[in-house]
């Protein structure tokens, strides 16, 4: 655990249920041992959290971080497994960008530029999931998986096309 160069330390009485302290002692964290090393930690990154919502890069590094233990554990398994599900990679790439972009900065923002930063994110979502849905095997562990929602998709792409074609906008919230 690295703390702040000559940074004075103080030391705190505090009292905790045998539940947060069992829980505590079974916490992984590098680089910590004690209990104390732990807490340090936890006030670090509940810190960080705190201050990674001031900019994107630093909310972006946050939210990966947090992504990071689900991201690792896909990819140990499918090594493990010798598969791979591109579905779940483009997931575990994307949710820490979304998250990012919800979180980040000051909450009186522009709330049109976040609408597009978000729709943005979203449409490049959905084109990376259907171009998992161009063959009808998806590299993913269900090669059927895509191929098992694409349709309702088509199906209101059709609907969209065909009223943006006939110029009917009434079409499109009802249909």
């Amino acid at each position: 655990m690295i703390q702040p160069a000559k940074e004075r330390m103080e030391t705190v009485g505090v009292r905790f249920p045998v539940s947060d302290i069992e829980w505590l002692a079974s916490l992984q964290v590098k680089g910590a041992v004690t209990p104390s090393d732990k807490i340090r930690h936890l006030i670090a990154e509940a810190r960080r959290q705190e201050a990674g919502t001031a900019d994107l890069e630093t909310c972006l590094a946050w939210a990966r971080d947090l992504v990071a233990p689900f991201n690792s554990h896909v990819r140990r398994e499918e090594l493990l497994a010798g598969e791979h599900s591109e579905l779940l990679a483009l997931l575990g790439d994307w949710l820490p960008l979304v998250l990012a972009l919800c979180l980040a900065g000051d909450n009186s923002q522009d709330l049109i530029r976040r609408e597009n930063s978000l729709a943005k994110s979203c449409f490049q979502l959905l084109e990376g999931v259907l171009r998992l849905g161009v063959s009808n095997q998806a590299p993913c562990y269900d090669p059927n998986v895509i191929n098992r929602y694409l349709p309702r998709i088509l199906e209101l792409a059709e609907i969209i096309a065909t009223a943006r074609k006939s110029g009917n906008k009434e079409e499109l919230h009802h249909g």
